[in-house]
């Protein structure tokens, strides 16, 4: 379920997501790597990392400007899971949200944005 937010703060959650499951891969393909010492293997990946690293940078940032916290994923069962985020608000409450994704299509969106970089 969604609050009442803009689209660009929707959009910076939906990536945050992303970017922390795609560095999460990453340095998983570096230890695998390393563990058959590919030196250009290795190079390629941590130069992948190091994108998503600066990536992650720039959108914790914006996320907390906007006063935003995205907690924990909460797997709701074989092909769902849930991102529970809430969002402080200036009049002091807060707008409590979570960002439900199919297994399948967060691989893709992985796929994806690894690809493009």
């Amino acid at each position: 379920m969604r609050p009442i937010i803009s689209d660009e703060l929707a959009n910076a959650i939906h990536e945050k997501i992303i970017i922390d499951l795609c560095i999460h891969a990453m340095e998983t393909r570096v230890n695998k790597a390393e563990l058959i010492k590919n030196k250009k293997l290795i190079g390629y990946y941590e130069s992948k990392l190091k994108k998503l690293l600066s990536m992650r940078k720039r959108i914790n940032s914006y996320l907390k400007n906007e006063s935003t916290k995205i907690q924990e994923v909460v797997i709701c069962d074989d092909l769902f899971v849930e991102y529970p985020y809430y969002i402080k608000t200036e009049e002091g409450g807060i707008k409590e949200g979570t960002s439900r994704y199919w297994k399948a299509a967060l691989k893709l969106h992985m796929k994806r944005m690894l690809e493009g970089l």
